[in-house]
């Protein structure tokens, strides 16, 4: 069928050609069709080609594909401006066409994305990325909290101080099942840490500048702080040519 299809597109197409000089060739209507046909299979093939470009783009540049992909829309907007100016239409804000329903789905989108946004550089230890890992902690162990309150209720002195007579008391005891979930979270939170920690691999062709592991941290850190300015000096140590 494929053979047959490309047999008579291309006797057809042959066909214009040599009167491409006169008037248009007349195809009958199998023809056309199969001549619509072969020109979609044309498009989506370069359409195919065209995406595979991108995505290797987008894999070996992401950044560069990303600036390429804002250019393009901007200047599918500009081209879209140009066009309603000279039909004479005025440009639309696009806010006053969101309907309830893009705009409540956006803000979850963005909060979302706030959300579970990671925190860089030394904003891991501030006292809000400390209160967020908290309360992710506490939506795992779900703490007892009807138990808690029925014990302070039994108990009149439930809050010790230092005056207190009532020593030894059992207190405030959760259950077996909140243990072990303690003890799981805390282990698992002691692997991640050591998976973090892990060894980095080293560098065979890397120079050795250092006597141990926390000497050759330090000169790292000298290196991105003043690396730029030594390095004629290094280069001219290396040759033996300084002065």
């Amino acid at each position: 069928l494929h053979g047959t299809m490309s047999a008579e597109v291309a006797s057809a197409v042959d066909a214009g050609e040599g009167s491409s000089n006169g008037a248009a060739p007349k195809l009958s209507a199998k023809q056309q069709k199969l001549f619509e046909l072969r020109m979609r299979m044309n498009e989506g093939r370069k359409m195919n080609h065209m995406e595979v470009a991108a995505e290797k783009r987008r894999a070996t540049d992401p950044e560069g594909e990303a600036k390429r992909q804002r250019e393009l829309a901007d200047q599918r907007a500009e081209k879209k401006r140009k066009d309603m100016e000279e039909a004479g239409e005025e440009e639309v804000d696009r806010r006053l066409t969101v309907t309830l329903e893009q705009a409540e789905a956006m803000e979850k989108k963005k909060a979302k994305k706030e959300k579970g946004k990671a925190a860089f550089g030394w904003d891991i230890f501030n006292q809000d990325s400390l209160y967020k890992a908290h309360k992710k902690r506490l939506e795992k162990l779900q703490p007892d909290q009807e138990a808690y309150e029925a014990s302070k209720a039994e108990d009149r002195e439930f809050y010790r101080d230092a005056n207190s007579l009532a020593h030894g008391g059992s207190g405030f005891q959760p259950s077996t099942d909140k243990l072990e979930a303690m003890v799981d979270d805390v282990l698992e939170r002691s692997e991640k840490r050591n998976k973090f920690s892990r060894r980095r691999p080293e560098l065979v062709e890397a120079d050795v500048d250092y006597i141990n592991d926390r000497n050759k941290h330090y000169n790292k850190k000298i290196e991105r702080a003043f690396g730029q300015y030594t390095k004629v000096i290094k280069e001219n140590l290396e040759r033996g040519t300084a002065i």
